[in-house]
């Protein structure tokens, strides 16, 4: 789908999303018919330079269109478009003679603009499942929606996706367990296709992945949380995928302190990340926050930036300029401490988001 498509797409959405409109009777009454769905929505639009493995530039990060409704008391649907997203394409590459030659094309299932496209049953109060293409239960901040992420952009070993695929904000297609249990414990279990990487397709073998993440809610400390999340797929070396992280975090009105570690083996490669946050809010518009960011993409060799660990100190202020749209600043200071030669870089970025 080239970008005029998804824009043309996008567009109709949005004008089907708006309540209808008639003029009736003389006295040119308007009447309204509400549609059956909810529209939410976000749009976020950055600026980035200064980092020594991308150029400069503009980007469109996010433009999400949501919706949702309900089918009946207890079931409710929801179908989640991001039209930022450019389709990519899955290329075979044969051997004919001494020659190279692409043999099989296919569009990569990822990057399609269908991110939640699931419906939710409510068994009873403290219990729902979810069935469809929906966000897998892995890390806290993975979890967390964009728009409510301190920083403009979200840990490492969320974002970096050049190896595998990233240990947070992922989707696949499955059923989950979701609620609570003894009033202090969240839960989320689920079994999926893959642990991410194949959303959008039909799974490729016949093994499953196991996700789950628990947090205790202590009833004592009603503004701290502990807890930790994990996943499983068995098979042969190359398709071998495990999970397992930590999560701390304390939150107010007015601070919060976040801390996550995560590793991760897919195959033979094996990843570590972890990061600690703080963010204070003196007032009820503006934010202050600070993160230190270390990640390994591959614990077996720190031969380039492709697969050195590298670690990220960030500052940054946000300012919401009403309750729906902020406007962020961080600096960024990038350094791979184990590499020869390394290139550390100042990053800078900015960024406009509004959510509805």
């Amino acid at each position: 789908m080239t970008f005029r498509h998804r824009a043309l797409v996008f567009g109709a959405l949005v004008v089907a999303s708006f309540p209808l409109t008639a003029r009736v009777g003389a006295q040119d009454s308007v009447a309204r018919v509400v549609l059956p769905f909810e529209l939410h929505g976000f749009v976020q639009v950055y600026y980035r330079e200064g980092d020594p493995t991308t150029r400069d530039a503009f980007r469109l990060r996010k433009a999400d269109i949501k919706f949702s409704g309900d089918l009946s008391p207890r079931l409710r649907w929801r179908i989640t478009f991001d039209v930022s997203k450019s389709e990519t394409l899955n290329k075979t590459v044969s051997k004919i003679g001494d020659s190279l030659a692409v043999s099989d094309v296919s569009v990569d299932q990822r990057s399609r603009i269908v991110q939640d496209a699931a419906l939710t049953y409510a068994v009873g109060r403290t219990l729902s499942l979810d069935i469809g293409q929906q966000i897998i239960p892995i890390s806290l901040e993975g979890t967390i929606a964009t728009a409510k992420v301190e920083t403009i952009e979200r840990t490492m070993f969320i974002v970096e996706r050049s190896r595998a695929t990233g240990l947070g904000d992922i989707r696949d297609i499955g059923v989950s367990a979701n609620g609570r249990a003894l009033g202090v414990v969240e839960y989320h279990v689920g079994v999926f296709n893959e642990t991410g990487e194949g959303a959008g397709t039909v799974d490729v073998n016949d093994q499953k992945a196991v996700m789950a993440r628990i947090a205790i809610h202590p009833s004592v400390f009603p503004n701290f949380q502990f807890g930790g999340s994990g996943g499983f797929e068995g098979g042969p070396v190359k398709q071998r995928r495990e999970r397992a992280g930590g999560e701390i975090q304390y939150m107010d009105s007015r601070l919060t302190l976040r801390t996550e570690a995560i590793g991760a083996r897919d195959g033979n490669l094996r990843r570590f990340g972890w990061y600690g946050l703080s963010a204070l809010r003196p007032t009820p518009h503006l934010q202050l926050v600070g993160r230190f960011d270390s990640w390994d993409r591959d614990l077996s060799q720190e031969l380039s930036l492709f697969d050195a660990m590298e670690r990220q100190l960030t500052f940054g202020v946000s300012y919401l300029l009403d309750p729906s749209t902020k406007v962020a600043f961080n600096v960024i200071r990038q350094t791979f401490p184990n590499v020869a030669n390394p290139r550390a870089g100042t990053i800078l970025m900015a960024a406009f988001q509004a959510v509805w």
